[in-house]
């Protein structure tokens, strides 16, 4: 599966945020959402510091942020809240 434009995902005026986004395929939980994210969707050019499970720490152009990962109703729909650390 190639990555998404999510280019914009962490904005530079912006301070925290969430990334809403539907696979066709069945996520068994937070974790499993959190792994699809950042195989899919993590912008190119975001290096990964630090995972534990629905927690990540990536550093995008200079910035570190901190991503949370849950569902978004079902197991088709998730989010991925980001917050500058």
């Amino acid at each position: 599966m190639e990555k998404n434009n999510a280019q914009g995902l962490f904005c530079q005026t912006v301070v925290s945020g969430s990334f809403y986004y539907t696979t066709q395929y069945y996520h068994p939980d937070n974790n499993f959402t959190m792994d699809d994210f950042l195989s899919h969707h993590l912008p190119e050019g975001a290096t990964l510091h630090y995972i534990d499970g629905t927690y990540a720490e990536v550093e995008y152009e200079g910035r570190d942020y901190g991503l949370y990962a849950s569902g978004n109703g079902d197991s088709f729909n998730h989010v991925i809240r980001w917050e500058l650390l």
